[in-house]
């Protein structure tokens, strides 16, 4: 950041993290500031509020990554975050009402596609029958299978046992249910969801929900009341949508339309710590130490937005009316609310669909080999307007927690907790050449690639491509895996691949889970204002009660908007 001599530049609101989160809240705050008494009266005489965002990468969008290898012009993959329902009020709203931005249905299960588990090859259409299951399950679990249901229902099925008034409830009438729920004379949010559904549901049942599911974390030992709620507010009517230009454009979008208000975009800015101050007009505000690159600044603002996740927070020095422990310790007890969970994400492209041999094309397989879920992504010259010729075609390998850990060994790094990078301070420079130069998945030629777009958006969808290189050996073994599960043995090699492990600082996970005995619903307004005297708000994806998705950070974000910074509910928002 570019400053006068002598001088501490000086903001109305500092928005500190460029995810979505971040974003979203930085254009709100200029885009809708004249529907505020608050910030009219901060805005004063000035032709516009001044509001900055800080961003610590060379990017703005943190969790949603879209990227395009080359050979796929019309194609692209999403490394991070991918999809939203269309139950997700706000960010459905935003997108389809406000920003406009073109998006499609996606394709998940398929009756045809392949669960491989215990060596055992199935079809999702035959889920439905115990017989063909090498699981040993017991007759009621057995029963509610041969009425037409999945293996993936048992979950759904055992809380039912347990509270038969979910399945008559969804929304805040589910949450409010399960808020004031007890369970053997405890409350609910005392319990883990693991600890319940083995109440009534044999370890067996369990182990297969998990593997048709298709994540370990819906199944993991986080707070019982948001597990609950998380798994029955997906109804069987609720669609999955993708970008068709990627989830990446939204936070571009926002960033653009920001900038063009009036607002400060400043990236490679690490922020250290922040403290009191007192401003030039001689009111109380909030000083704000930053690292760029090998060099210290300051910025002072009447109040700071942290749009971070807990691992980020965790790595700011404990200085401040906030971060220090003695001065707000209350804060250190919230932000061990919730848990990060390690998820990792890879793509493989290819010469041709040689899955297409065992009748896939497209939604997901499963399995309980560490690859647990491929999407197949799609062929190149199936597309809207792509050349027909071109067979270039995409797989995605997606798993989470223990199966993330599997795929860090494989990275040839010295690595931390759960085989991920870490780091002691906010900006520590990130691991560079992260294998040595021969264990790097080595890139080949892609036909047609010739062929791809030239403009800013293309050329940022090929940067985030090219800058996720993958280790040779974790994409040998990814493709040796799903080889296996398809049962085929003579698939061509890969020719692009690239990855990325969220568990990696700074973001310590992909996504995040209430720890059980918590009342997450208090805990989500007072995360948003952790110390009443001071101007200090947070929001994101982590201390929501929709996390793991986009709409949870916009959750939060409208909280610090509209009950602190006395923004109106956005006029393109769809009543629910």
């Amino acid at each position: 950041m570019k400053k006068k001599a002598n001088t501490t530049p000086e903001y109305d609101i500092a928005v500190v993290g460029g995810g979505v989160g971040g974003v979203y809240t930085a254009w709100r705050l200029l885009t809708d500031q004249l529907s505020s008494p608050l910030l009219k009266k901060w805005r004063g005489k000035k032709s516009n509020l001044k509001v900055a965002l800080f961003e610590g990468s060379d990017r703005i969008g943190g969790r949603l990554l879209t990227a395009r290898p080359p050979g796929f012009p019309n194609m692209n993959c999403e490394i991070g975050g991918m999809r939203y329902v269309s139950s997700q009020r706000i960010v459905a709203s935003l997108v389809e009402n406000e920003l406009k931005l073109p998006r499609h249905e996606q394709t998940v299960d398929q009756p045809i596609n392949i669960v491989y588990t215990r060596g055992h090859r199935l079809r999702n259409y035959q889920l439905s029958d115990p017989d063909l299951l090498p699981y040993k399950l017991s007759d009621k679990e057995r029963a509610f299978l041969q009425q037409g249901n999945t293996a993936s229902d048992l979950i759904g099925w055992a809380v039912e046992q347990l509270f038969p008034q979910v399945k008559k409830l969804s929304g805040e009438k589910l949450e409010k249910f399960l808020q004031s729920a007890t369970l053997d004379g405890t409350p609910l949010y005392e319990h883990g969801f693991w600890n319940i559904l083995a109440k009534v549901m044999s370890e067996e049942a369990y182990q297969i929900a998990k593997t048709t599911v298709g994540y370990d974390s819906l199944g993991m030992n986080a707070n019982a009341v948001n597990s609950i709620a998380e798994y029955f507010n997906f109804t069987p009517d609720v669609k999955y949508y993708l970008f068709s230009q990627g989830y990446d454009s939204v936070p571009w979008t926002l960033q653009q339309q920001f900038e063009a208000a009036g607002g400060e975009v400043h990236l490679n800015n690490w922020l250290q710590y922040f403290d009191s101050t007192t401003l030039s007009d001689g009111t109380a505000g909030v000083s704000l130490q930053f690292m760029d690159g090998e060099s210290s600044f300051t910025v002072n603002a009447r109040a700071i937005v942290l749009a971070m996740p807990r691992r980020s927070l965790e790595l700011l020095l404990p200085k401040g009316p906030v971060l220090d422990p003695e001065q707000a310790p209350q804060f250190r007890y919230m932000m061990n609310a919730v848990e990060p969970v390690d998820l990792y994400k890879m793509f493989l492209a290819y010469k041709e669909p040689w899955w297409e041999k065992a009748f896939v094309t497209q939604g997901r397989s499963l399995t309980d080999i560490p690859v647990r879920q491929c999407y197949y992504w799609g062929v190149e010259g199936r597309q809207p307007g792509a050349d027909p010729k071109n067979t270039n075609a995409l797989l995605m390998a997606y798993n989470d927690m223990s199966s993330s850990e599997f795929w860090g060994g494989l990275r040839g790094l010295p690595l931390g907790p759960g085989n991920a990078i870490h780091w002691s301070l906010p900006g520590n420079k990130r691991m560079k050449g992260k294998s040595s130069s021969n264990n790097i998945f080595t890139r080949k030629k892609m036909p047609h690639a010739q062929k791809d777009e030239k403009n800013d958006w293309a050329q940022r969808l090929r940067n985030n491509w090219d800058e996720h290189t993958a280790p040779r050996k974790m994409v040998e073994e990814m493709h040796r895996q799903i080889m296996e599960m398809h049962n085929i043995k003579d698939a061509p090699e890969p020719m692009e691949a690239a990855f990325v492990d969220w568990s990696d600082d700074p973001y310590g996970g992909a996504v995040h889970f209430w720890n059980s005995g918590y009342k997450s619903w208090e805990i989500l307004q007072q995360m948003t204002k952790p110390v009443n005297s001071f101007p200090c708000y947070i929001c994101g994806e982590a201390y929501s009660t929709n996390q793991t998705w986009v709409e949870g950070a916009l959750q939060t974000a409208e909280i610090v908007l509209q009950q602190h910074f006395k923004l109106t509910s956005p006029k393109w928002l769809t009543n629910g």
